[in-house]
Order: C-alpha cells, then structure tokens, then sequence
C-alpha cells in the first residue's frame, strides 16, 4: 500500500469539515433573574413512582390510566412537590420570572384539564369532594389572585365557585373545613400597629351550596367548633 505524501495529507486534513462547537442556547429571563442554569426539579423519593420524567424543562407525570401528562415546566422552578387525594394529584409550589403560583396535577385527567391553578397548596375537605385555595399578591403575578372551590368527580376536577375580590387583608390562608360546604379563612390586618390587631388574624367563613355567603366571623369562630381536619 502506497503511504500518501506530506501534500496529500494536508489536502485530506483540509479538506476535514471543522469540528463542530456544541453552543448553549442564549439564558432565558428565568435564568438570568436566577444567575443560573435551570436544573431538573428534585423529586422526594416517596413521590418518584408518580413520575416517569423530571428535566429542567418539563415533567411526565404518570396518569392512573397508565398514560402520561406532560407539564411545561420551562418557565418555571418547581419546588415542595406533595402528594393529596391518596395519590391521585401532585403538586407543587413554583417560581418564575415576575410569575409564581402552584400547580396541581391530576392523575385522573388528561390533557390540559389535568393542570389545575391553585395559586397556593390547596387544603381538602374531610370528603375529599372539595378542595379549596387562596392567593392574593399585591403583584398580581399569582397564578390564581383569588379564593376558589373545586369539585372533585372520579374523572375531573371542576371549579365552583371564583371569588376575585374579598375585603382588604393580607396573608389570606385557607385554615380548614368547619363541615362540608363550609371552609374557614383568616387574613392578617393591613397596617396592625395602626388597628391594634398586631397579633390577631381576622376570621371568615365562606359557605356554598344553593347560596354562597362569604362573612366576617367573631371570637375566632370560623373553625373552632365543630372543626374537622382533611385527611387526604
């Protein structure tokens, strides 16, 4: 076998396509807001088998049908994932660049109706039948900025009621569920120094059914008598 010359093999070693640099596409919002590259979300062990992916970009969830439900979660930075309804959601808290809120799944839907937006961790109902959340920013960059009720079916989950203007408080929590169809909430005072009410929360109840109150409570009187905890 004939060995090429020197001027051959510089030909054959110009004529060699140029290595190809692997580039990073240019930081997101998010990202540079983070000064950072997104990673993927940490998963509790407890809560793995109800994923089947976690990249920085999105989540595969894994649907009780034995599907999948994929989540877009490249605006996002998920965090404080919890399992409720035995199993049947996930969720988590989430950040993002001037939008933040919570997410929850549900692993008996599909599609995009499986993406449900609490604003804030949602608390259910002794029955499970309901669930409920609250979340007022003085931002307005919350992914609910309101207090809502769901209905829980097998295979949905429906929204009953969307209450977008409640009376001025800040730090609205939803506190429990006094019975079925009537959830306690409390608020810190604007301005309590000024009011006197620096240590005091101030109580309400909403009821729905056939009507739909929402009031001030006295004494601390939302949730203290007759109160049951959800165990989900």
């Amino acid at each position: 076998m004939t060995r090429p010359t020197l001027a051959l093999a510089a030909t054959l070693l110009l004529a060699a396509p140029a290595a190809v640099v692997a580039q990073q596409p240019p930081m997101t919002e998010l990202e540079q807001a983070m000064g950072r590259r997104k990673t993927a979300p940490v998963i509790p062990p407890a809560l793995r088998p109800m994923v089947q992916e976690a990249s920085a970009n999105r989540l595969l969830v894994r649907g009780l049908d034995g599907g999948t439900i994929e989540v877009d979660i490249s605006e996002m930075v998920p965090a404080d994932f919890q399992a409720f309804g035995g199993g049947r959601f996930l969720g988590f808290v989430f950040s993002g660049y001037e939008y933040y809120g919570y997410l929850l799944i549900d692993r008996a839907a599909r599609g995009e109706a499986a993406q449900i937006e609490t604003g804030a961790a949602p608390v259910f109902s002794p029955d499970g039948r309901h669930f409920a959340a609250i979340q007022f920013s003085g931002s307005g960059w919350g992914n609910l900025e309101a207090l809502s009720v769901w209905d829980v079916a097998p295979r949905a989950v429906t929204q009953r009621l969307l209450i977008s203007a409640v009376p001025a408080g800040e730090d609205w929590r939803i506190d429990g569920w006094r019975r079925a169809g009537c959830v306690a909430l409390s608020a810190a005072p604007i301005n309590p120094e000024a009011t006197g009410q620096a240590s005091t929360r101030i109580q309400y109840a909403l009821e729905f059914g056939p009507l739909i109150t929402f009031a001030q409570t006295e004494n601390n009187a939302a949730c203290t008598s007759g109160f049951e905890a959800a165990r989900v």
